[in-house]
């Protein structure tokens, strides 16, 4: 990733362009394995495992990446969230899944909707299990 669009990023959000911030956003835009913080802590010991839960929380609340909250492991998965897209969670495995395979203006538009608000986005998880285990 280049570090001049990192950068950009971060000062769009309001964020100084740490090391720490760098690194831990490259690592989230180049791994899509929606990774926990003990994860990125793995590949990134260069870092305390407590600054990357506040970097990580950091960058959440700013909006730069999401947290998916998966029914089986009770931990707290993140994402870059560049592109939209929504997530489909193997209820049995825990696995994650992208996709980005529906328009999702109409969704928005019902919404506006019912809310009377300007929609500005969306974080959407689809739950389901193996044909074969749903027995």
């Amino acid at each position: 990733m280049v570090d001049k669009t990192l950068r950009d990023i971060l000062q769009a959000h309001g964020l100084k362009a740490t090391f720490q911030r760098l690194s831990i956003l490259e690592y989230l835009m180049t791994h899509e394995t929606h990774p926990t913080a003990e994860m990125i802590h793995v590949d990134l010991s260069n870092i305390s495992l407590a600054t990357i839960y506040n970097t990580l929380d950091k960058l959440v609340d700013v909006g730069i990446i999401i947290v998916i909250d998966t029914l089986k492991d009770d931990k707290r998965h993140y994402d870059y969230y560049g592109e939209p897209h929504y997530h489909i969670i193997n209820s049995n495995t825990n696995e994650i899944i992208d996709a980005d395979n529906f328009d999702v203006a109409p969704l928005f538009e019902a919404a506006r909707q019912v809310s009377g608000l300007n929609i500005t986005g969306f974080h959407i998880e689809i739950y389901g299990v193996d044909p074969d285990q749903a027995k």
